[in-house]
């Protein structure tokens, strides 16, 4: 008999095959390196050191919100966004994001309403639902000069998709301007 494997055991080897290098993670992974090197002032190694804890972050952010959202393919750059916001907002954000993941493995939760029972009270818990309205609603913070982080690609509009269409001022669509307008067979008469 196998043993027993936990929902977060596939995820606990954060390796760099796990998160594909678009552009943009390159340009956010880049500049991070940048930073350090500018902050480091010389000190061999610590550039990288950087970049790989930020790399490690990220995939740990990544995979508990596949844990969290019960979604599989979630963009990256929103999540590198999502996270990069957390963290300038949450002092130990990264830390509270380990905490939760142990929590995961230890406790051998198999889905997020598990989770989300066993954390009553925990302070972990407001970490939880932060991460859950962050890819729901596409923003982290309430109030008229919130930052969006994914309007079009936000996880509350995606079941219904095919069916209703998005809330925007634009008349085709959020991003209608980016796809080939539909050619004009018979052109009107004024």
């Amino acid at each position: 008999m196998s043993p027993r494997r936990t929902p977060l055991e596939k995820i606990s080897d954060p390796s760099p095959a796990a998160i594909p290098l678009s552009r943009r993670r390159l340009l956010v992974l880049s500049s991070v390196c940048v930073t350090a090197a500018v902050a480091g002032k010389g000190k061999k190694g610590f550039a990288q050191s950087v970049v790989a804890s930020s790399r490690d972050g990220i995939s740990d952010f990544m995979q508990l919100s596949v844990f969290a959202t019960g979604h599989k393919n979630l963009d990256i750059g929103i999540g590198s966004a999502l996270l990069l916001a957390f963290e300038a907002q949450v002092r130990d954000f990264s830390a509270q994001v380990t905490a939760l993941r142990e929590r995961i493995i230890k406790s051998g939760y198999q889905d997020v309403e598990a989770l989300e029972a066993g954390l009553g009270g925990d302070p972990l818990h407001s970490t939880l639902l932060q991460i859950i309205r962050g890819w729901y609603s596409g923003v982290i913070e309430g109030g008229t000069n919130a930052k969006v982080y994914a309007f079009e690609k936000a996880l509350m509009y995606q079941p219904s998709r095919d069916v209703v269409v998005i809330p925007t001022y634009a008349h085709n669509g959020p991003n209608y301007w980016v796809s080939e307008p539909v050619s004009v067979d018979v052109m009107p008469a004024f």
